[in-house]
């Protein structure tokens, strides 16, 4: 890259922005910088990332940010400043400046004020622990002033080599506009040791792994006077991961936080997984938030160039009332939802916690560590195992009986057998429908004694549910109630809190039919932000509040829909003993099942306090034909709703739509 520079303008320029030359080159890097013989320096500045080995790149968390993206979040940030005095005193930094296209779109800004260009360019400050970077940021911000070849170790002095977490000035600057990095702290010996250098710089990291973007933030309000502006490019993890609370108390009691625009990667701004999702942030340093201005998974950055972008408003309070313990953000798609979600709230109790009704673990069995006890059931079957007729594998007199280890796939929609292994293991796991209710298949069996050394009660019931989710799966609480089995760490499992309760099996029976409901579903993908359905998740979550015969036959219905297989008798037995059982049996067709779901759908609803203009809203789209849908768009502004339900059936059918009709009937 030294080279290059020289070549461009001259070898003692090159020395001076470069002294030294320290990024590692990919294998195309040599053909790439012939190409860029006359490329503009922005374009090269842009191209300079993916010039970098993998190993650099990652190191450095180097990604450029375009123009889309950086000017209307730079705009956002520097229009109060421009209009509170004299726009020559601003100090405004970039202290991760990759290519330089933040300050390019501050110059923008200062220049459309009418500040004079040189007057603007002293204003602008950048730095970056990769050299060659911090040079091409010089270069393409210069390039853009149009300033004479004599303004451009002027525009170095300013913008140049170091660490951004640490070389500059605390409380000394007007902005700080930046995309950081976005990588984790590894734990090689020579991170461990950076990490804990820079803990001792920093208070609101929370206890795990330190993230650097998370650290920009920090510092980024560090760098600003009381009253400075910020905007910021951060992932998703910032407004729902639990480490991230203290970044989310700073921003919300010492700032007054204005803008969270979330994106997520459809159109590849960058480099990166297209579902990946991150937001721009605006704000002021000092002060109190009140409310958030808002908007979740937006594709497209046209909308936040707007001048009046789409979004919803959403008050400090109703955070706080929504996740009084983590302050995460419900990710939203308008003012209604959040009308919904408090109505619903004080219509509920807690779902775990202390005041809970049902205790939570992810499951018995870790998949990996535990690996090495487990059968595999193939194998065993070749042993001679079989499986019998009360759900347990049995080869003779004096053998170990072995049972199912269930895992997530097997469960769906309060049913206890929904798949069924076909071949391979881990990442290459195959599963197919089975070949009647009763084909049971699980990938592994446990031996009897170690499983009676895991359980830790003695229910003779367990609700399920799975811990591998999305908000835009078809459904995001896969649940079912289950005899006491032994489960891997893709099921979390739910038991009573109060030990002392006198039917634990009709709560237990439920409460799986109030969180296979469509209400609760709808409410739980609203704040599932991740693909971790575990008990940071799950501590916001709300059951309605339902009187005892409601709740009875929430149980029933529960029972009738997943005890059905043979060995589930001993369910029925217990719910006899605790003088509740069904005088209804088995859910087995289809039609049968549907009833029941939709019969589950109301009664959570009406306990909720939904009315049918609610449920409408609620499961909008869902009525839509398939071709107009296809099979993966989205109708406008319901990203994560229920419409994906049962798709391929007629739309009067949909799981949804019955809902609704039931609801206005």
């Amino acid at each position: 890259m030294r080279a290059l520079v020289a070549r461009r303008l001259s070898r003692e320029l090159a020395l001076q922005l470069l002294p030294i030359d320290a990024a590692e080159a990919g294998a195309d890097t040599a053909a790439v910088l012939v190409s860029a013989a006359t490329m503009p320096w922005p374009e090269l500045a842009a191209l300079y990332p993916s010039l970098l080995a993998p190993a650099q790149r990652k190191q450095h968390g180097t990604w450029f940010t375009s123009e889309a993206l950086a000017n209307p979040t730079v705009a956002r940030a520097l229009a109060p400043l421009l209009h509170e005095g004299p726009a020559s005193d601003l100090r405004i930094v970039d202290p991760a400046v990759g290519g330089g296209s933040f300050l390019i779109a501050a110059l923008r800004e200062l220049r459309a004020a009418g500040l004079a260009t040189a007057d603007a360019i002293a204003c602008l400050h950048g730095i970056d622990l990769d050299s060659t970077a911090a040079a091409l940021a010089t270069l393409a911000l210069w390039s853009t002033s149009e300033l004479p070849a004599d303004a451009l170790l002027t525009i170095a002095e300013n913008v140049r080599q170091g660490n951004g977490l640490l070389d500059l000035s605390a409380g000394t600057f007007d902005a700080v506009i930046t995309n950081p990095p976005w990588e984790t702290m590894q734990a090689s010996p020579e991170e461990l040791a950076r990490a804990a250098h820079l803990r001792g710089h920093f208070a609101h990291q929370g206890k795990g792994k330190l993230y650097t973007y998370r650290l920009f933030v920090e510092r980024s309000h560090q760098l600003l006077r009381h009253g400075g502006r910020f905007g910021l490019i951060v992932p998703a993890s910032l407004w729902f991961d639990r480490e991230a609370l203290p970044l989310r108390n700073l921003l919300l009691d010492e700032c007054a936080w204005e803008w969270l625009f979330g994106f997520e990667n459809r159109e590849k701004l960058f480099a990166i997984d297209s579902r990946y999702r991150f937001a721009a942030i605006v704000g002021q340093k000092g002060g109190h938030t009140q409310a958030v201005k808002v908007a979740f998974g937006r594709t497209s950055v046209a909308e936040w160039r707007q001048a009046s972008p789409r979004h919803t408003l959403y008050p400090r309070d109703q955070i706080e009332q929504l996740s009084p313990l983590a302050r995460t953000f419900v990710e939203v798609e308008d003012a209604r939802d959040l009308d919904l979600l408090l109505r619903m709230q004080s219509h509920s109790t807690p779902f775990l916690g202390e005041n809970g009704s049902l205790l939570w673990r992810q499951g018995d069995f870790n998949m990996t560590s535990d690996r090495e006890h487990f059968v595999p059931r193939a194998e065993a079957e070749r042993d001679g195992y079989r499986l019998s007729p009360d759900g347990r594998w049995r080869r003779g007199a004096g053998d170990e009986e072995l049972l199912p280890l269930y895992q997530g796939a097997m469960v769906y929609d309060l049913h206890p057998n929904a798949a069924a292994h076909a071949r391979g293991t881990g990442f290459a796991t195959a599963w197919e429908s089975p070949l009647s209710p009763e084909d049971l298949r699980p990938a592994y069996l446990v031996r009897e004694t170690l499983w009676e050394d895991r359980r830790t009660q003695r229910i003779g019931a367990r609700v399920v549910l799975r811990t591998l989710s999305n908000a835009t799966n078809e459904r995001t609480a896969v649940v079912c109630l289950l005899p006491e089995v032994p489960c891997g760490n893709s099921l979390g499992v739910l038991t009573p809190r109060d030990p002392a309760d006198p039917t634990p099996l009709r709560t237990m029976a439920a409460n799986a039919a109030m969180l296979g409901s469509l209400a609760l579903d709808w409410s739980l993908r609203l704040r599932l932000t991740g693909s971790n359905l575990n008990g940071f998740v799950l501590g916001d979550c709300r059951l309605a509040n339902v009187d005892s015969d409601t709740t009875t036959q929430l149980a029933q219905w529960a029972l009738q829909l997943c005890a059905v297989l043979p060995w589930h008798g001993s369910l029925w037995r217990l719910a006899k003993d605790e003088g509740w059982a069904p005088s209804d049996g088995l859910a087995e067709t289809p039609s049968q099942r549907a009833q029941l779901l939709t019969r589950i759908d109301l009664a959570v609803g009406r306990a909720f306090g939904l009315t049918a203009d609610d449920v409408e809203w609620i499961v909008r789209g869902c009525d839509a034909p398939l071709p107009q849908l296809g099979r993966r768009k989205t109708p406008a502004g319901h990203s994560k709703g229920l419409w994906r339900i049962e798709r391929a059936m007629p739309p009067s059918v949909r799981r949804p739509v019955r809902w609704l009709l039931g609801a206005r009937a």
